[in-house]
């Protein structure tokens, strides 16, 4: 690694970054309709805070590299490649002022977010590759550039876990995520010797007691939640060199959504033998028997509710042992750096 002197960021640097700050309290403008709508996306309110976290933690390896203060060996990018990360710019903006235009008309939809949200991540990632400088003003190495982009890409990547996922996976998904998850938990009870009847997404038991899957039991609300936590964490505590930690990363967003996934199961496996032992009225009562509202009501709340907090303080503490475990793949391999 090349050190110069440490330079400040020029006017273009300093313009473009402005222009990103506008364009993310933009996009935070629009995704608060589905942030303040949609129960399953209230993590959506960190999105902006652990954005900026992530690039402050990181700007003592970011500045220096758009300043033109450090340097990664390596040979210059090629024409193709700066050709390439312009046209995304241009591409992006166009984009994004299109959605911009679309959501002041005609309001929040599918169209706008997908196109402001990718929109204001092509432009972050294509302005990081364009404004790296090297030393003294000599052209900076391919590699200098990319590690500017890997350091952007949470900050910038993260918005479109928190909009478009909902257009993108969770309307595609959460029907499928429903009928799987009754269909397992409706297998479990017949492997147990229970003798049950299904009829769409609802159990009926031998005492003509029956439980509904409903669609909040889907796991979409925990699977969301955990990509975006999954994606956090592994910004902030994976460590290790490119290509490594890009990887470990990524293993660690899927893990997450595995994480939920098969809790949810466990979740809804548990509230099913608990009405089929205790009926399906039990579910909206605390352990005692009471509903909400009498005397001596647990703070803890009802079943149904304590199973789904459990569910997800068990999720955190996984996802939080994940990351020593994934921390030593490639351990010997890997220098320890911000990607």
């Amino acid at each position: 690694m090349t050190e110069g002197k440490q330079s400040n960021l020029d006017g273009t640097t300093r313009g473009l970054g402005l222009l990103l700050v506008g364009m993310a309290a933009f996009t935070t403008w629009d995704q608060w309709t589905i942030w303040s709508t949609k129960d399953d996306y209230t993590f959506g309110y960190l999105v902006p805070f652990f954005s900026a976290y992530v690039l402050w933690e990181r700007w003592e390896d970011l500045g220096p590299l758009l300043a033109g203060g450090r340097s990664e060996p390596s040979a210059p990018s090629s024409k193709t490649a700066l050709l390439l990360a312009q046209l995304l710019a241009f591409s992006s903006l166009t984009l994004f002022g299109f959605g911009a235009a679309a959501r002041a008309v005609f309001g929040t939809g599918l169209g706008p977010t997908l196109a402001i949200s990718f929109g204001m991540t092509g432009s972050a990632l294509a302005f990081a590759f364009l404004s790296v400088r090297g030393p003294q003003d000599c052209v900076p190495t391919a590699h200098s550039r990319w590690q500017a982009v890997g350091l952007l890409l949470f900050p910038a990547g993260v918005w479109l876990i928190s909009g478009p996922f909902l257009y993108l996976v969770d309307n595609q998904i959460k029907g499928e995520l429903l009928t799987d998850v009754t269909e397992i938990v409706s297998g479990i009870l017949r492997a147990s010797g229970h003798v049950i009847r299904v009829n769409g997404n609802t159990i009926t038991f031998p005492n003509g007691d029956a439980v509904g899957v409903a669609e909040a039991c889907s796991g979409i609300r925990s699977l969301s939640a955990c990509v975006f936590a999954g994606a956090f964490l592994g910004a902030v505590f994976i460590e290790g060199s490119f290509p490594g930690a890009l990887f470990r990363r990524i293993a660690m967003i899927g893990l997450a959504g595995l994480t939920a996934i098969l809790l949810n199961i466990g979740r809804n496996t548990y509230l099913t033998f608990h009405a089929l032992t205790h009926g399906s009225k039990s579910l909206e009562r605390d352990f005692s028997g009471l509903e909400h509202g009498q005397v001596g009501f647990s703070s803890l709340g009802t079943v149904h509710d304590l199973a789904g907090n459990i569910a997800m303080v068990a999720a955190l503490i996984i996802l939080v042992a994940l990351i020593p475990l994934l921390n030593r793949l490639g351990h010997t391999r890997d220098i320890p750096t911000s990607v």
